[in-house]
């Protein structure tokens, strides 16, 4: 890769996430052990930070994936305030009236049940509403549903952003979104607003859903113990 450019891992879950296993206050140690200049912890329901975080040269991004009440996940990057789980175009709304993105997670995954191809996500929404679709994901692990991922986005020509969806620090960086010349918080903004982007990847070990999920199973059975 040209050293110009800066490697991102733009979908990836915390313990603040119910299925999560990664210490967020390992992001930074994980990052620099990684090569990856950013992450962007996208929590399931909400944002575990609403500010970038920025150390040595190294960013973590406010995120979140949202569950909405139609057409199956949705991505908002750089949010600066909660935004409620509701309809689909509610909240892309939301996320672009605080000047967040938003990407299009695993939309051609049809093993989950909030992916767009599950949910009947029509291509004039996501025209409409979406600023980048997820080309890759690592936890998608048969290359095809990536693929057609990738066609999608050249169809309906939205740039392209990579995620490794980790829920473990063994899983990070599996997915990378390449952008070129970052210095700052503000030129990574402007280059995935620009669209200006890179994208690499490969298939996590599907071991790592297993874990993820009885861990999920677990801490629900305590919650509603607690």
């Amino acid at each position: 890769m040209d050293s110009r450019l800066s490697a991102f891992d733009l979908h990836l879950h915390t313990y603040h996430s119910k299925d999560g296993f990664q210490s967020p206050y390992t992001l930074f140690k994980m990052m620099k052990k990684k090569g990856l200049r950013g992450v962007a912890p996208t929590e399931h329901w909400r944002a575990a930070t609403l500010k970038v975080i920025e150390r040595e040269g190294r960013f973590i991004i406010p995120a979140c994936e949202y569950k909405s009440s139609d057409y199956g996940e949705v991505i908002g990057l750089f949010v600066s305030e909660h935004v409620e789980n509701r309809t689909f175009a509610e909240i892309a709304e939301d996320v672009h009236e605080q000047n967040g993105l938003t990407i299009l997670p695993h939309p051609m995954d049809p093993l989950r049940k909030h992916t767009a191809i599950r949910r009947g996500l029509s291509e004039e929404l996501i025209i409409k509403h979406i600023d980048l679709i997820e080309g890759i994901n690592s936890r998608c692990f048969i290359q095809l549903f990536n693929t057609q991922a990738q066609k999608l986005a050249k169809r309906l020509k939205k740039p392209m952003t990579a995620g490794s969806d980790a829920h473990s620090f063994l899983e990070t960086g599996h997915a990378k979104t390449w952008l070129q010349d970052i210095e700052s918080a503000d030129d990574i903004y402007k280059e995935l607003k620009a669209g200006r982007t890179q994208i690499t990847g490969y298939p996590s070990f599907f071991f790592w859903h297993f874990p993820t999920m009885f861990w999920q199973r677990i801490r629900r059975i305590a919650y509603d113990a607690w």
